[in-house]
């Protein structure tokens, strides 16, 4: 029997009071994260507060899982009742657990204020005893002969902004120097500035804060173009010396620098002051962010100069010149510490400098390499060091707040964001299109480097830079985001803090990893597997029940027992076991009523289980042989139950169905096409955007063809076809309302299917990859993308 209940069962109060200590908490994270550096009653006050809000968010969910309404069910047996009961008694329980829960965390809240309350010295506010010195600030002032790699972009940037008498060389010109944190922008601007500054008759040089005082920008650019001379009516407000820099240098020749522009709203405000004249005047400017460099050169003629890491060459020449002088002078015993490291800084300049300013005042091999095992996790060992990762930080403090602490990879970042609760948008707003936003902010921003672009224009992976992504780490590891496990990792966080997310690193050696066992996972929200290393131990310390990220993806080698215990994870919303090697799912997977993105795809996994048509919630499916990125339904392999039920996913955005008329008797096809036919229906009703058929047909009565058994689909919008005889699909795809994207690859098109293709009025891209019989172009007026691959 229960113990009695009375008094302690969660109720609508209770929920309610941790929504609003969660909103509170939220509004506090918030304000914090924009402080560059807080002191340490801060720190401590901000990791207890980010820890309660991950509490009260797990107990939430526990509480609207138990009162959402159960699914229908039609059975009405004695054994269904028993179900119930036991359910019931089984809500008791949890009820009961929710509300000790409840009372835990209000004490803790208590508890949290008072302690900050008694430890707060009011009307003090500690600082650094050493403020750090900005590496940029040297770069600066350094002579050319200390500069490696340099000449060639300075004497380009020379030459584009130079005279050479010509009438277009009178317009004004704009340069923007673009790239992450470290790359030496300000370095190769000034170097610029010193080369032609004295043929201009006024110059100026600035540099933008990330919250800057323009009213004193201003006063300086107009103190430089004077050369410190008096100017009529100079004091005043931001409008009034806007005026005065306009009015001095309407007629002049002018050459001005402005360094780290951080927005568009600060350029346009410098923009105003900044007479347009035909002197032949030049405006360079640095920045970080793409969107301003494009801002700041929107005219023809002007110049996004897009910076790159040194070479290999000049990298180790920089590197070798500050500690030995030359690569000559390197003992050989530290050549293979020096190569690691070259290759961990990656060619970035502020990187290079940092760590040989430190190696320089190391002796011994061994203090060597104890430096290359710990680049991007040092802390306090040298201001050099400090110097850099406060750099690379303001591009951190910068992000927008929903865009921090997050390793990126696109498909299958974004759908680990929604999944955990990261992407929030308003009513109606898809998630997934937003999420695209935020990895445009990453680009936008340079964190991260954009790889391998679709023909949509997007990048389908991405990359980054090593320094800054050990900055990053090394941030997840400050703010207790994410613990980080394997065995060349000295950022690993074995401390009492609860584990919220933890990310494997694994080198195939398992007898160097670290066990997960060893940790509490009792709280782990989000598991992450990257590399070798781990393969069948991962599903066995799994003991959180607040799971809703499982990413397995790569560990190779288990099985479907081990899954056989999934349904516990009653939070999970992203599972990916893709290339683990698991060739069955289990029937429990359907129980998963949170799920939203199953990735399941593995060449020996071949069927489905019934099962799946439970995940009410599932919005993105990939089981297939055939691709990655897409989601694959071998219609004929799979029961006529589960292609009939296949309707009910109805958050389903992208479907691919193969159909090969070979995988079964002809007498059956009618049934399947009726039963996809109604699935199909359902799915456009709903959510379903993209639709992909692989075709493989020896007759004109398969899928589709003068009588398509499909009927207009109106909510979709792209249509992918493989496979078959495009005259057996024209005459469906014209009755799709919105289509507006295509892709075909077949073997021949006539040029009737073409003319009848090209005028569907909202078709608005078209890719053909076949052996057209007339040239597309003519048929596709319309059209504003038209891309064709012949077949050969």
């Amino acid at each position: 029997m229960l113990p009695s209940m009375e008094g302690v069962n969660a109720g609508p109060s209770d929920i309610k009071f941790l929504r609003k200590e969660l909103e509170a908490m939220h509004a506090f994270l918030l304000v914090m994260s924009d402080v560059e550096q807080p002191d340490e009653q801060a720190k401590i006050r901000v990791k207890a507060v980010r820890d309660l809000s991950y509490d009260i968010e797990d107990n939430i969910d526990k509480f609207m899982q138990l009162v959402e309404p159960e699914s229908s069910s039609n059975d009405s047996g004695f054994m269904d009742l028993i179900s119930k009961c036991k359910r019931k008694v089984k809500d008791i329980k949890t009820r009961h657990e929710i509300a000790k829960e409840v009372k835990h965390i209000k004490d803790q809240v208590k508890e949290v204020s008072e302690r900050y309350a008694r430890y707060t010295i009011d009307g003090f506010s500690a600082k650094p005893r050493n403020a750090k010195v900005d590496p940029r600030v040297m770069a600066v002032i350094k002579d050319a002969s200390e500069l490696v790699g340099i000449d060639g972009p300075r004497d380009e940037l020379v030459r584009y902004l130079g005279q050479d008498g010509d009438e277009s060389t009178r317009h004004l010109k704009f340069v923007s120097l673009v790239g992450y944190g470290g790359l030496g922008k300000i370095t190769l601007a000034n170097q610029v500035y010193q080369k032609l500054g004295a043929n201009f008759e006024c110059q100026a040089m600035v540099s933008i804060s990330r919250d800057p005082d323009m009213t004193k920008i201003l006063s300086s650019v107009l103190s430089q173009i004077s050369n410190g001379g008096k100017i009529h009516g100079r004091s005043g407000d931001q409008q009034a010396k806007i005026s005065q820099i306009r009015e001095f240098l309407e007629n002049k020749w002018y050459l001005i620098v402005i360094d780290d522009i951080w927005d568009v709203p600060t350029w346009r405000i410098l923009e105003c002051a900044l007479f347009k004249n035909r002197c032949g005047s030049r405006i360079m400017i640095t920045t970080r962010i793409n969107d301003v460099a494009k801002s700041c050169c929107s005219s023809i003629g002007d110049l996004v100069y897009k910076m790159k890491p040194l070479n290999k060459d000049d990298s180790k020449k920089l590197f070798y010149k500050r500690i030995f002088g030359s690569e000559e002078n390197c003992p050989f015993d530290f050549k293979e510490a020096s190569a690691d490291i070259l290759k961990k800084c990656g060619g970035l300049p502020l990187a290079i400098n940092s760590i040989s300013s430190l190696l320089a005042t190391r002796q011994t091999k061994e203090e060597w390499d104890q430096v290359r095992c710990s680049i991007g996790f040092a802390k306090g060992q040298s201001s050099e060091i400090e110097a850099m990762n406060y750099i690379l930080s303001l591009s951190y403090f910068e992000l927008p707040h929903y865009l921090r602490n997050y390793k990126i990879r696109r498909e299958r970042l974004v759908r680990r964001w929604i999944s955990e609760g990261l992407i929030r948008g308003e009513d109606g707003e898809d998630l997934a299109e937003l999420g695209d936003v935020y990895f445009h902010e990453l680009v936008n921003r340079s964190l991260i480097q954009p790889v391998d672009i679709g023909y949509d224009g997007k990048a389908c992976y991405c990359r980054v830079h090593d320094i800054i992504l050990d900055f990053l780490i090394s941030k997840c590891a400050d703010e207790n985001f994410c613990t980080l496990l394997g065995s060349h990792s000295n950022l690993t966080n074995l401390s009492d803090n609860k584990v919220r997310r933890l990310s494997l690193m694994g080198d195939g050696d398992e007898s160097n990893v670290i066990k997960p066992h060893e940790l509490d996972l009792s709280h782990v929200r989000s598991i992450g597997a990257f590399g070798y290393g781990f393969g069948k131990q991962i599903p066995f310390f799994l003991k959180s029940d607040a799971l809703r990220v499982l990413d397995l993806e790569g560990c190779f080698g288990l099985e479907e027992h081990h899954l056989k215990n999934i349904a516990r994870f009653s939070q999970l919303r992203y599972l990916n076991i893709y290339d683990t090697g698991i060739s069955k799912l289990p029937g429990q997977i359907g129980d998963l009523q949170y799920l939203e993105t199953l990735n399941a795809f593995d060449d020996s996994l071949d069927a489905l289980p019934e099962t799946i048509s439970r995940l009410q919630r599932l919005m993105h499916l990939s089981v297939s042989r055939f691709t990655r990125e897409l989601w694959n339904i071998n219609v004929l392999r799979q029961s006529l139950k589960f292609v009939q039920e296949l309707g009910e996913l109805t958050k389903l955005r992208m479907l691919t169905v193969n159909w090969d008329a070979d995988e079964i008797e002809g007498h059956k096809l009618v049934s399947y096409k009726e039963k996809l036919a109604s699935s199909l229906c359902k799915l456009d009703a709903c959510n379903l955007h993209t639709l992909h058929i692989y075709l493989d047909l020896g007759e004109k009565d398969g899928l589709l063809g003068d009588d398509p058994f499909i009927p207009a689909l109106n909510s979709i919008r792209e249509i992918h076809l493989f496979g078959g005889q495009i005259f057996w699909m024209t005459k469906w795809l014209v009755t799709l309302a919105n289509l507006q994207k295509l892709t075909i690859y077949v073997a021949l098109i006539e040029p009737q299917d073409l003319q009848m293709i090209g005028h569907i009025p909202t078709l608005s891209s078209i890719w053909m990859s076949m052996e057209p019989a007339s040239s597309p172009a003519e048929d596709f007026n319309s059209c504003r993308s038209l891309q064709s691959n012949a077949m050969i």
